[in-house]
């Protein structure tokens, strides 16, 4: 809750909650990275002699499915009214380990079940016998033991990317999971898992990253609520008890941090954060995806009825240009204060509540930084000029050049547009 002026307590909205992924990520980074790296330690041995015996292999080696359409989950409460309606389905289910079990409950095989969390535990998929179902685990090396070594069918790993190459995953990790042939001293090494896949904080961006690396075309999300609906705070889930399936229900509880989304739902700030970066994962993967969820805070991403999605079969639904998802993307992050920067290797996401100076900052920065063309030496300049063509101080052969290219004055002018569409609505409501 907030306070305004005459000290009247009134709700925090969407509008006015600044999520700071920094330190959301930093926070995640100290309490999971040391996990990850024992898991990924234990995992060696299960994960290579699966490589070994044909039951593993990378994401990337997986035949892939011919732009079949695909449902990607997550956990919010409308998903109890729309697994049902999901029997007969014939495309991709891509889940992870919350909802693995509340389907098989319903009769409803899972065609992939991802574990990005770390902390996800055999006991979250246990009782149902997997080995007679053709579900295939698509996990990283850094999930818990227990899972690697009890998963009956195939697996598919990746290596998460969390956007910096000398992180554990795309420097240690990689090499730990390597097979070496040649000469003792000088052997060539050959990399088991070759697939990074990026991560934004929660499950379903990496659910539906991973459903355009197995070739499925349109996704449709079910479960993405991330608000309170018909009473409940997320999904009812279903687990075997005592051998038989038991029933627990999430009834949403007020617990005084509600937040008012947009669209007049309560929410939470961690939910917020988690929409935003799902709708950074949209505006990086150009996907075309459309909600099934009636009720909800993702407005944003084209909604159409799960009832329709089965009469059609998933097919024959409208194009999304990539304009279209960038200018809703960009919108809505900007009402956030986070900015999408455009070079030629890329795109960033930057938050600042001072966009017009800090991204001008941000952007001559990157300028700054040479290569050479000869050899790896890299510089970073004293000032803003050009120095393309200078002479490398090690090789003393190469010409420097930029690291990479972008139109500032591009970039600047797409940010004044937003930041004036985000005044005239405001002026507007």
């Amino acid at each position: 809750m907030a306070e305004n002026t005459i000290g009247i307590v009134v709700p925090q909205t969407e509008a006015t909650i600044r999520s700071e992924s920094s330190k959301y990520n930093e926070g995640t980074k100290q309490k999971q990275l040391i996990i990850e790296e024992v898991n990924c330690a234990e995992n060696w041995y299960p994960i290579t002699e699966a490589f070994k015996a044909g039951r593993a292999r990378d994401l990337a080696d997986e035949p892939r499915v011919d732009k079949t359409p695909c449902f990607v989950l997550g956990s919010g409460a409308s998903l109890d009214d729309t697994i049902p309606k999901m029997k007969g389905w014939q495309g991709g289910i891509v889940c992870s380990t919350s909802q693995a079990l509340t389907l098989m409950y319903h009769g409803i095989e899972p065609t992939h079940l991802v574990c990005l969390d770390p902390f996800s535990m055999w006991e979250e998929i246990e009782g149902v016998d997997w080995s007679k179902t053709r579900t295939k685990l698509v996990l990283h090396p850094g999930v818990m033991p227990d899972v690697v070594k009890k998963w009956p069918n195939e697996m598919l790993l990746y290596i998460q990317n969390n956007g910096h190459p000398d992180s554990f995953y795309e420097t240690t990790m990689k090499r730990q999971y390597t097979w070496r042939d040649g000469p003792v001293r000088s052997p060539t090494f050959h990399y088991y898992i070759r697939t990074s896949v990026t991560i934004f904080a929660c499950s379903p961006p990496i659910q539906m990253f991973i459903a355009d690396k197995l070739g499925y075309g349109t996704i449709f999300l079910a479960g993405m609520n991330w608000s309170e609906y018909k009473g409940k705070r997320r999904s009812t889930e279903y687990r075997i008890e005592d051998g038989k399936w038991a029933e627990h229900p999430n009834p949403y509880i007020d617990k005084g941090d509600a937040v008012i989304s947009n669209n007049g739902r309560k929410t939470t700030i961690i939910h917020l954060y988690y929409k935003k970066n799902f709708i950074s994962a949209w505006r990086l993967s150009h996907q075309m995806i459309y909600n099934t969820d009636e009720q909800g805070i993702l407005t944003e991403v084209p909604y159409t009825s799960i009832l329709k999605v089965m009469a059609k079969k998933g097919l024959n639904y409208p194009t999304q240009s990539h304009a279209m998802i960038d200018r809703i993307s960009e919108r809505y992050l900007a009402s956030v204060g986070a900015f999408v920067v455009v070079t030629d290797q890329g795109i960033a996401f930057i938050e600042t509540n001072n966009p017009l100076v800090d991204l001008k900052v941000f952007m001559d920065g990157l300028l700054r930084q040479y290569k050479c063309d000869k050899c790896p030496a890299t510089a970073m300049s004293n000032d803003d000029k050009d120095h393309t063509g200078d002479k490398c101080s090690i090789c003393k052969n190469g010409d420097m050049v930029r690291t990479l290219k972008i139109d500032v004055e591009g970039n600047m002018d797409r940010f004044n547009k937003l930041l004036a569409f985000l005044r005239a609505r405001e002026t507007a409501v």
